[in-house]
């Protein structure tokens, strides 16, 4: 599981703009705007399986987030 940046459409994608400079400080680089599925989709697996959900968190930034597997 991983949080990945929200829809750029979305108002959590424009809050999460502004809260990733210091986000990135104090997560130790940490970035709230990631689309780490791009990447993972790109990297070439045999298997790949990953669900968009939103976690049930209270409100914040790190919302919404990937889940699943890759097998090399």
């Amino acid at each position: 599981m991983e949080h990945v940046a929200a829809d750029h459409s979305s108002w959590g994608y424009f809050w999460q703009q502004i809260y990733n400079p210091t986000w990135r400080y104090l997560g130790d680089g940490c970035c709230l705007t990631r689309e780490t599925w791009k990447d993972l989709e790109k990297a070439g697996f045999s298997e790949l399986k990953l669900r968009h959900i939103r976690a049930p968190l209270s409100w914040n930034p790190t919302r919404p987030h990937i889940i699943g597997y890759a097998v090399k």
